[in-house]
């Protein structure tokens, strides 16, 4: 293996490097489904929305929740990867092909013109042995990891707007998404045996797989619970009747924007759990200081999506998917609420992780899981789309509370005032945008609202910090 000559990069280095990185990916996403929505109309749309929400459930799910395991392996002893990768590999083509079987059999309830989206969607699944970009993580170089991820949905984006011309191509989009995992899974693969050198050993791979399950099955029954809180609103309102897909779409295009904001909350905590690991192996002490430089700093950008998010929702939903969904407006002015509170509850439950409570994590995101689909039940039946938007977002907020209760038990407690600072002047700003608005417009209001918003967060932001995370020379969040 060629892996002691690799340049470790500070930890601001490499969100950055991954910013980029996701940056353009969201970007290319969001303009090819802006696209589909125009060419397919919300029926259509709604249709696509719920075959894809399946099958990211089953994904989760088949990926196990053991990239963050492996990546604090690999971090400890990089010298274990010959031996680990396959065992990670064949553990999640164990789980993938019966989670494909699985799809097969949900999709007869869509009827046969579907089972050809849900039956190439669940491709998918097979293609997680080679989604190894864990290993990567735990080597900290976040540039393969980015890089992989602007190879996907560069092909993703460029197939999709070559083959979707009208709303008979609909099958061609999964197509389109597949097409975009086995280019990342080509692009892996080389890495690791072209530039890596790694040679894999499989002798007693399967022993391995099913050791590492016995371990790690709470990270991904906890992945599989997590997949539930954010999916089950819009796969419950597309089961409970077929022909409210266009519910759906209001629902799901507003999930799919807040994921697309998101990707950059769980790019920060994959780029956070090595310090934390390293935090915790080394002192209570530590840990209580990280988390508290994280909260300080992430939270005032995490506010800033809610003021920004809840102020222009309606003008962002019409200017994305078109004047056909300007009632995923409400939705989404309730689902950005789960940027601040998911990028708050992540430091609870990768503290959990990484000491070694994935137990825990499991059982906070079970009851979150668990809450969002009972309540995405009634609010879907009931009040439709807002219903299921409110459903996600006390999952979130279930979530968060039970997280940080174990966490404070089992680890210890820490502070939280960092992060009320942000929530109390997100607040204030969106009340100040909404009375800006009603006189002089909602653009300008939203605009006011974010300049004060962006100016209180100046005044608070040590800069000096920055640079030195920047530089190496503090390994500062």
């Amino acid at each position: 293996m060629i892996i002691d000559g690799l340049r470790r990069r500070s930890f601001v280095v490499r969100y950055l490097t991954l910013l980029g990185g996701e940056t353009f990916s969201k970007l290319c996403v969001m303009g090819t489904f802006a696209y589909l929505a125009r060419v397919l109309g919300p029926h259509q749309f709604g249709m696509i929305e719920l075959a894809l929400s399946i099958t990211v459930f089953f994904v989760l799910g088949a990926e196990s929740g053991v990239g963050s395991y492996g990546a604090r392996i690999i971090e400890a002893s990089p010298e274990r990867a010959p031996v680990l990768v396959p065992r990670v590999m064949v553990l999640r083509a164990m789980l993938g092909l019966p989670a494909y079987i699985i799809i097969l059999g949900i999709s007869a309830r869509y009827g046969v013109a579907n089972l050809g989206i849900l039956a190439i969607y669940g491709l998918m699944v097979l293609l997680t042995p080679f989604f190894t970009q864990w290993v990567f993580q735990g080597l900290r170089q976040m540039q393969w990891v980015a890089g992989g991820s602007l190879l996907r949905y560069t092909v993703f984006a460029a197939m999709t707007l070559l083959l979707v011309r009208r709303p008979a191509d609909i099958v061609k989009v999964a197509v389109a998404e597949v097409l975009g995992g086995l280019a990342l899974a080509t692009f892996n693969t080389t890495l690791m045996r072209r530039v890596l050198k790694i040679r894999l050993e499989w002798r007693g791979a399967v022993r391995g797989a099913a050791a590492i399950f016995r371990e790690t099955w709470f990270l991904g029954a906890s992945d599989l619970t997590w997949a539930a809180m954010w999916y089950s609103p819009t796969i419950i309102l597309g089961w409970t009747d077929i022909g409210r897909t266009e519910q759906v779409a209001w629902l799901a295009s507003s999930v799919r924007i807040v994921m697309a904001l998101h990707s950059f909350v769980w790019l920060y905590f994959f780029n956070l759990v090595p310090n934390l690991s390293k935090e915790l192996q080394d002192g209570i002490d530590g840990w209580r200081a990280l988390i508290r430089r994280s909260l300080s700093t992430s939270m005032w950008a995490a506010c800033f999506v809610a003021v920004g998010g809840v102020l222009m929702a309606p003008i962002i939903t019409r200017v994305v998917y078109g004047g056909a969904y300007q009632r995923a407006g409400l939705p989404l002015r309730i689902i950005v609420w789960m940027i601040p509170v998911t990028w708050l509850s992540g430091h609870f439950r990768f503290s959990l992780i990484v000491s070694g409570h994935q137990r825990f994590e499991f059982l906070a995101s079970a009851v979150a899981g668990i809450s969002t689909a009972a309540l995405a039940f009634l609010g879907a039946r009931y009040y439709g789309a807002e219903g299921a938007a409110a459903a996600l977002l006390a999952g979130g907020i279930i979530n968060a509370v039970v997280s940080g209760v174990a966490m404070y038990v089992l680890i210890g407690s820490v502070g939280l005032t960092p992060a009320l600072t942000p929530f109390l002047v997100c607040l204030a700003s969106i009340g100040i945008g909404l009375a800006a608005g009603q006189l002089l417009g909602p653009i300008a209001g939203a605009a006011i609202a974010c300049g004060l918003y962006v100016a209180v967060t100046a005044t608070q932001w040590d800069l000096r910090r920055v640079q030195a995370a920047w530089e190496g020379r503090i390994d500062a969040a």
